[in-house]
């Protein structure tokens, strides 16, 4: 089973849109039980509404090797830290409907650093996430998107659909850009980000290139894009969007309010 740790800002929801459309009623978005940390019993729970389950996905996989799940294959995406956190910023302003400024982002946001660390490890711990990384069975890169998936496809244990149109991106970046050209913000991105920025060097150093070596691929290597399709109106993907929304999200929320 594929267990994908969804990191925010990181193209996962591209990602997200090749499981589901890969794996239709197979895939399970575990943000959709609408748990902060999703648990072994809401694993349990969701094998129930997916029997034949063959993809995990989410935010919500906070220490994901924590959960027992049945031969894993443990995947995740990093995004150099202070691009991830100015992206994670302006989503935020977009479509949160909030007006901070950048301070007051990482003041008010409880995510909004070392969101990668405290993901991957379940806290600020910057060890068990690089533990975490080493036993990871792919660990793909943002800024290296379509590399990363040439890779995964000769290491992945299910073969996937990896054609995809490209998610969530922002309509405009006139909130990004103020940031980016501001050297403060900059400074204080970094600041707010060590942990991740020290985890994001060691697995630029140290996991991908392994990755890229067993796949046969160098970490500069150039690739052709499986940026192919125009529309997300794909039956496999549609099916698992309307089952996930209409039957395991509804009864999800049942088994909350208990």
């Amino acid at each position: 089973m594929i267990v994908f740790l969804h990191i925010p800002k990181t193209a996962g929801s591209t990602f997200q849109f090749i499981l589901e459309n890969t794996f239709g009623l197979s895939a399970c978005h575990a943000d959709h039980a609408k748990q902060k940390i999703f648990r072994q019993e809401d694993f349990n729970f969701a094998r129930k509404f997916f029997p034949g389950m063959k993809s995990l996905a989410g935010h919500s996989l906070l220490d994901p090797l924590a959960l027992n799940v049945p031969d894993p294959f443990h995947i995740t995406f990093l995004r150099e830290p202070v691009a991830r956190s100015f992206s994670h910023f302006q989503d935020t302003i977009l479509t949160g409907g909030k007006t901070w400024s950048f301070e007051e982002f990482l003041k008010q946001q409880p995510n909004a650093d070392n969101l990668h660390v405290r993901l991957m490890a379940g806290e600020n711990n910057l060890d068990k996430a690089k533990k975490y990384l080493e036993r990871c069975d792919f660990v793909g890169l943002t800024e290296k998107f379509d590399l990363s998936l040439h890779i995964l496809e000769q290491l992945t244990p299910l073969p996937l659909n990896l054609n995809y149109k490209r998610r969530r991106t922002a309509s405009t970046n006139v909130i990004r850009k103020k940031v980016v050209n501001d050297p403060r913000m900059i400074e204080l991105a970094r600041e707010h980000n060590q942990l991740d920025l020290a985890l994001y060097d060691f697995a630029v150093q140290e996991i991908f290139p392994k990755f890229c070596a067993q796949a046969g691929f160098a970490p500069d290597s150039q690739v052709s894009s499986f940026d192919s399709y125009t529309t997300d109106r794909h039956w496999r993907y549609r099916l698992c969007h309307l089952y996930s929304l209409g039957v395991y999200r509804q009864f999800a929320k049942l088994r909350r309010n208990r």
